[in-house]
């Protein structure tokens, strides 16, 4: 091969021109630096835009500030003092001595000498000399453990106690101020010691008053330009930028922003397939994500750091989950965590950490959604405990990679991560019902009650036409099992068989698997063809009444409308055409169903279901299984010529395995019609 001849095809390169373009124009975009010494800003007027962090930079301390902290740091310093032991022992004797000398009392002058020893053994300190340096309460002796002042002896205490002692004792006057004058302190001011401890702790004070960070918001819009804010304004314009912060930040909201352009692609290139919504299923989701948006918009405004950096996509995507993914409908992308990354991504590109708080608001809510879709008693628990745990561990593996700047887990942080979950699981839990009958949609709850055996309208349909329960069983078993094959609403199609009949109910005895002895008792045959046509074709209207009448999921009525498309009823179709005289005219119209066709492959294969089973179990228990499956590949090959499924996802590779299926399922079954007599389909 010649790789020089190959050439790069021409809408490739300008695909790839376009993208770094575009790519490029984000992410100078996002830089919100400008001429920051333009802007006029007046102290005591306020700021209509507010202020925003453009790049990182800390706001030092100042000078008078420092001081402060120094003076107080000094004043908190406890008082270093040193004992002198030798003083107590020589005061002790010299005032024994004395006091023998002057009464030639013994053991007088014992008793104090021992008197003055137990004062030394406290500590006896110059007071008046101590506050000239210090105002504080607490001393250090000797490197120990700071003591309180008030509990040593000052040297006025101790002078006052032995004075009046030495008087009650009867010790000659002229002699006591001698002897006073022989207690002295024997703890000194060690000035050193505490100076190297005060020069320690101002050496450890802060320097950094405030760190702001790219994006972070320093007033909100419609503040006031106060002194604070100026010095803040001010630290921002004179810090050296480089590239603090401005580059992550860039990067960050591009990205966001490339990834919101990426979604928007996707869901117009596959959206048109994999999602179809009713008017009733788009104001459902604007209601779910208004109702998200409004929420999140409060946590914003609150100006509380820690919940700046939340929102309620958790409730968005549990929403969505419960309300469209629990369909599980065949699609390409989980719906709930494709607008929960849309959501998650649209208020990360206004926060001041937007990873962070893409990556905070999107994985908790893609854990609890993709656990509470079925609203069981079970799922809810787990995804109440899923909803903590990762919300905890997303927060703290940003925090301690440093995407929330110093916010760590204050109490605020610890109430909000564990509160929310809570607080939206419940809302969830309480408001899915409402949305239910407010907006006429289905949940997995709603497909549940529907299935039980015991639900009204099922026994309405068993009591009114058994036979017509009984076929309905039937198709049903046919549809989802082969729905569940294809990868298409197993519950949906189950439920669209054991329902799309109810019209029935109405004239119950006007439909040949209602009628006993149908060879004598069979009304058509008193009747025109195209009377009984219209009987016929009329409990496709009745069966939309009456499941609009119960409340049943517009899914399950649409599949009740569309279960017959715009086929024929072909039995009396043919008897008018033989009935007709030669030259004769009749409106064929007539006897053809309303339609639509099947929108959806549930309904579609709840249309071939209705017919095969009528079909095949017409041949009897008798027919081999070749027969069998002749009549299930004529039928479905019909349906596709008439059109049938032009407007729903069911390829002919899908029809040929719902075919083997269906003999799958009717192998297994032993419910037999009347030969020859498909009068009701």
């Amino acid at each position: 091969m010649n790789y020089s001849s190959r050439k790069i095809p021409l809408n490739l390169l300008f695909g790839i021109l376009f993208s770094v373009i575009l790519i490029a124009g984000f992410y100078f975009g996002f830089n919100s630096r400008g001429a920051l010494s333009d802007r006029n800003l007046v102290i005591g007027e306020p700021v209509a835009e507010g202020i925003i962090a453009v790049h990182n930079f800390n706001v030092s301390f100042s000078s008078t500030e420092l001081e402060e902290m120094a003076n107080e740091a000094e004043a908190s310093i406890p008082i270093f003092l040193l004992r002198n032991e030798e003083t107590g022992v020589n005061s002790s004797e010299q005032i024994q001595s004395l006091i023998f000398l002057a009464t030639g009392n013994n053991e007088l002058a014992r008793y104090f000498g021992q008197r003055v020893s137990s004062l030394y053994t406290t500590g006896i300190i110059d007071i008046e000399a101590l506050r000239m340096i210090y105002d504080g309460s607490h001393a250090v002796i000797e490197s120990g453990s700071a003591e309180n002042i008030s509990e040593l002896f000052t040297l006025a205490e101790a002078r006052d106690g032995i004075r009046l002692d030495l008087e009650r004792r009867g010790v000659l006057r002229e002699k006591i101020p001698m002897i006073l004058e022989l207690i002295v302190p024997d703890l000194e001011i060690d000035h050193q010691s505490r100076e190297a401890a005060v020069q320690q702790h101002i050496a450890n004070l802060p320097e950094i008053k405030r760190e702001f960070r790219t994006g972070e918001e320093i007033l909100p819009p419609g503040g006031l330009f106060t002194e604070e804010i100026s010095r803040y304004w001010n630290a921002m314009v004179l810090s050296p930028v480089g590239t603090q912060g401005i580059v992550e930040h860039n990067i960050a909201k591009t990205g966001l922003a490339t990834l919101l352009l990426l979604l928007g692609f996707l869901f117009m290139w596959k959206g048109q397939r994999d999602f179809l919504f009713s008017i009733s299923d788009i104001f459902l989701l604007f209601t779910i994500w208004g109702l998200s948006m409004g929420l999140t918009i409060l946590l914003f405004r609150s100006r509380v750091q820690e919940l700046s950096m939340l929102s309620f996509t958790m409730l968005g995507a549990s929403l969505t989950s419960v309300f469209f993914d629990s369909r599980s409908r065949k699609k390409t992308m989980n719906f709930a965590w494709f607008l929960g990354a849309i959501f998650a991504a649209m208020f990360a590109l206004i926060s001041p950490h937007p990873m962070a708080t893409f990556f905070m608001g999107f994985v908790p809510a893609c854990i609890v959604s993709e656990v509470i879709k079925d609203l069981s008693d079970r799922g809810t628990s787990t995804a109440l405990i899923l909803g903590i745990l990762s919300s905890i561990f997303v927060y703290w593996l940003l925090a301690t990679a440093g995407g929330f700047g110093s916010m760590q887990f204050g109490i605020i942080a610890w109430i909000t991560i564990i509160g929310l979950p809570i607080v939206i699981i419940g809302t969830v839990k309480v408001i899915s019902h409402p949305f239910e009958l407010l907006f006429h949609v289905a949940t997995a709850r709603t497909y549940e009650r529907l299935g039980n055996d015991n639900h009204p309208l099922r026994e309405l349909l068993r009591r009114e036409a058994r036979g017509t329960y009984t076929h309905s069983l039937l198709v049903s078993d046919l549809a989802s099992s082969a729905a569940a094959e294809l990868g298409f609403d197993e519950k949906l199609a189950k439920l669209g068989g054991i329902f799309h009949d109810i019209g029935k109910m109405v004239k119950p005895e006007m439909f040949i698997e209602n009628i006993s002895n149908p060879d004598e008792n069979n009304p058509h045959l008193f009747m025109s063809p195209a009377e009984s046509a219209k009987v016929i074709i009329d409990h496709v209207y009745h069966g939309v009444e009456l499941a609009g009448k119960h409340k049943l999921p517009v899914d399950i009525i649409d599949i009740i409308e569309q279960h017959h498309g715009d086929t024929s009823a072909r039995f009396f179709l043919e008897k008018a055409r033989r009935e007709v005289p030669p030259g004769g005219e009749f409106d064929e119209a007539i006897f053809h169903y309303n339609g639509p066709k099947p929108q959806s492959a549930e309904a579609a294969l709840v249309m071939l279901a209705d017919s095969v089973s009528s079909a095949v179990k017409g041949l009897g228990n008798v027919s081999s299984y070749e027969q069998k499956a002749a009549v299930v590949f004529r039928i479905i090959q019909e349906k596709a010529d008439e059109g049938q499924f032009d407007q729903c996802e069911l390829t002919g590779s899908m029809r040929t395995r719902a075919a083997h299926v269906f003999m799958d399922v009717l192998s297994q079954s032993d419910y037999e019609r009347v030969k020859d007599y498909p009068h009701g389909k």
